[in-house]
């Protein structure tokens, strides 16, 4: 019999996304996901990008309508904290999320549109953010103590394990049709 795994903790999940991005300039990561993903979706077939690689696992136009969403939520978390250091800021159940606004029925290109337009908008706000006020936090409820450095550094790695899951997605499925 096959055991089954242990959730992931709150603190073992932030460890992992943010050890994606170690070494690497998170400013360029969100700068280049855009792209990166654009290229990847391209010329795949709805089907393609709206298959499940299992159960339970999301498609990769239910990746890119979860993306798009914490863009949004970045962006305001961002500008919250960057106007008001110490700020509250509530967390998120990404599943309540993906079932209120009914990921699987998001068009995947839309919503890619939407991530690439929304980040875009972050970018450009990030860039302007002296580096001396990157210390300004918010009180998150899940991660506790979150300055706009650290929300930076975890959209990157949040990304880098989203893109490459994207990239699974699609080389898998690609493999499959021979």
């Amino acid at each position: 019999m096959k055991p089954t795994a242990t959730p992931e903790t709150l603190d073992q999940y932030t460890r992992r996304i943010l050890s994606y991005a170690d070494g690497g300039d998170p400013r360029a990561i969100l700068r280049k996901t855009p792209v990166r993903l654009s290229r990847r979706v391209g010329a795949a077939t709805r089907r393609r990008l709206t298959s499940r690689p299992a159960p339970g696992k999301w498609s990769v136009g239910e990746i890119l309508s979860h993306l798009s969403e914490v863009e949004m939520l970045w962006g305001y978390r961002l500008r919250a904290v960057y106007e008001r250091s110490g700020i509250p800021l509530v967390g998120m159940d990404q599943d309540a999320w993906a079932r209120n606004s009914r990921y699987r029925r998001i068009d995947p290109r839309r919503a890619l549109e939407t991530f690439v337009a929304l980040r875009r908008a972050n970018v450009a706000f990030i860039d302007g953010i002296p580096r001396k006020e990157l210390k300004r936090w918010g009180a998150h409820s899940q991660f506790g103590r979150l300055t706009l450095a650290k929300m930076i550094s975890l959209m990157a790695g949040h990304d880098l394990n989203h893109t490459r899951q994207v990239e699974e997605r699609l080389a898998a499925k690609r493999g499959q049709r021979g």
